[in-house]
């Protein structure tokens, strides 16, 4: 059950990814309780989270940011997140159950179908669900906790929507079932290398994409 505070954490990390705020603003806490209709105490306390996962900064003197990362901090974190979910599909590769792996290829299929219908939102739902059974399939819990938590702390920043609506969806299921065939055919290093690359490759055609806004 989601406390208060967490409601209004997530309804701010879902205006910022949608523009609403708009990354570098400032935020007032009488004005996002009037938003989301609270008092300002889980407003402050849904704030104090998301500074200390970076997504916004107490600045002494002038108030609450979010924040904006430049393009080469941007780059940095593309980096890392690459490399850890890279290697969360070399440990599926070798550690994925016979049910997980058969979940993987349903989801892959299921993605395929979604494409075809045209449903930019639900591609982007099972888009997530994907990655997360691969995630859970390289059975490293440190692995993927350190993946949960640069993700919530980017989430803001990388706009990964956006590559259903530049006709980008079948590419990425391209990209996807190479990944989903090196899983289930344990091949380790091509499973690292076809998720590094996909997740560089999205990575890029978002900052594109909010260089021409």
């Amino acid at each position: 059950m989601q406390t208060l505070a967490e409601t209004i954490l997530n309804h701010i990390l879902r205006d910022i990814n949608s523009g609403t705020l708009a990354l570098g603003s400032k935020l007032e806490e009488k004005e996002l309780a009037a938003r989301y209709d609270v008092s300002r105490t889980p407003v402050r306390e849904a704030l104090r989270h998301l500074a200390a996962t970076g997504i916004v900064e107490f600045r002494p003197r002038y108030g609450v940011f979010i924040a904006d990362f430049s393009v080469a901090r941007w780059q940095e974190i593309l980096e890392v997140t690459a490399d850890l979910e890279a290697s969360t599909a070399r440990y599926a590769a070798l550690r994925m159950s016979t049910d997980g792996r058969a979940a993987l290829r349903a989801k892959q299929t299921e993605l395929r179908e979604i494409i075809q219908a045209g449903d930019k939102a639900a591609f982007d739902v099972q888009n997530a669900v994907l990655h997360k059974i691969i995630w859970q399939g390289a059975n490293n819990e440190t692995l993927l906790h350190s993946i949960q938590r640069l993700r919530s702390r980017t989430l803001p920043y990388t706009r990964l929507q956006f590559i259903s609506e530049k006709d980008q969806g079948m590419a990425s299921h391209l990209e996807h079932e190479t990944i989903v065939r090196a899983i289930e055919s344990s091949n380790a290093e091509l499973g690292y290398q076809a998720m590094r690359a996909h997740i560089l490759r999205a990575g890029a055609i978002s900052e594109d994409l909010d260089h021409q806004e």
